[in-house]
């Protein structure tokens, strides 16, 4: 085995030495304005070190040094020496250095007293100008958000007061107004939305409007309107008669739709006799949608010159016209084309007895 050496030993290094410091003379400036040497008188008893008292440092303000200088005034008596309880006088060998001695810990003690609490002030102070700081830095959104709030309140205020005074007795229904009615009398509807009146207006509903004037057969729409702070206006549209149909022995006068308006033995004038097949209905007949479709865009003065119309198929249209004149229509398609034919072959063809207009291309006339 090899035996272990030990590390070899490094020089250490050498400090260049540093030249040796003149000493210059103090300049005359400075010489003149040191003071003078104390004179010391041979009388004077002897000052011991120890007893020597510097001037205090300012630490803290001049409340601090006040209070200080005022508690070494009251201490300057004691340390000169002061007449005994018992009527002796101070003992000869009592010296300055023993009085300040025994004072120094009471002194230590209020000196820690002032320090704690001229940091609580300075703290105070502090905490006083960061929230001065603080509510300076924080003035824009403060002001916005004050307005903010005030915009909240007033939305809510508004919003509340409405809900309130819409659901309010101020607020409910009290008069029923009825327009456009001719057939259907407006007391009559007056009377069956009677059971609305006393309902505040944004609890009028539509369903239950529309519940109470199903039985008007003649009302073919109606739409309302709320008046505040108390009227509900009810337009009504009614039904156009278009023609008549027969059913059994009595006369049936409907519209457009199909829908039975009035019914009686007797024919009811200035309408045409749609034919119906055997069993029909005008609500669900083909033929009836076709010819009534057909009657309904004919110009007025045309209409009015039609007796009855037949379909027995949506494509087979038939008008019957006064002095027994027939017209073969066909479908219910280019009415416009058709109608302008018509009008042009009873003008110019006043003498035929039947005018086809299925083709209103090529119409012809028998």
């Amino acid at each position: 085995m090899r035996r272990p050496t030990a590390p070899a030993q490094r020089p250490l290094p050498v400090r260049p030495e540093r030249p040796p410091v003149e000493e210059r003379p103090a300049p005359a400036s400075v010489l003149a304005h040191e003071p003078a040497a104390r004179s010391v008188d041979p009388a004077a008893p002897p000052v011991e070190s120890d007893a020597q008292l510097t001037e205090p440092i300012a630490l803290f303000g001049a409340e601090e040094q006040a209070a200080q200088t005022a508690r070494s005034a009251s201490d300057a008596p004691s340390s000169t020496g002061s007449a005994d309880p018992s009527g002796s006088a101070g003992a000869p060998g009592a010296s300055p250095r023993a009085d300040a001695s025994a004072s120094a810990p009471e002194r230590g003690l209020v000196s820690r007293f002032e320090s704690w609490r001229a940091v609580r002030r300075a703290a105070g102070r502090r905490r006083r100008v960061e929230r001065q700081e603080a509510r300076r830095f924080t003035a824009r959104t403060r002001r916005l958000r004050k307005l903010q709030l005030v915009g909240a309140a007033v939305v809510v205020a508004v919003i509340g007061g409405a809900v309130v005074t819409a659901y309010s007795p101020l607020m409910s229904l009290k008069h029923i107004e009825v327009v456009g009615t001719h057939s259907v009398t407006a007391a009559a509807v007056q009377k069956a939305l009677a059971g609305e009146l006393g309902t505040p207006l944004p609890l009028v509903r539509s369903g239950d409007i529309r519940h109470a004037l199903d039985d008007f057969r003649l009302i073919e729409s109606y739409s309302t309107q709320l008046r505040p702070p108390s009227t509900l206006v009810v337009e009504i549209t009614e039904r156009t008669p278009l023609a008549v149909v027969k059913e059994g022995s009595s006369y049936e006068l409907v519209d457009q739709a199909g829908v039975v308006l009035a019914a009686g033995a007797k024919r009811q004038a200035g309408y045409p006799l749609v034919a119906l097949k055997a069993g029909e209905q005008p609500s669900s007949s083909e033929g009836f949608a076709a010819a009534a479709a057909v009657v309904a865009a004919l110009p007025a003065s045309v209409r009015k010159t039609v007796t009855g119309a037949s379909a027995t198929s949506a494509n087979d249209v038939t008008l019957n016209l006064a002095g027994g004149k027939t017209v073969v229509w066909g479908g219910p398609d280019q009415i416009e084309l058709k109608t302008a034919d018509l009008q042009a072959l009873l003008k110019g063809a006043a003498g035929a007895h039947v005018y086809d207009v299925s083709s209103p291309r090529a119409p012809i006339t028998r």
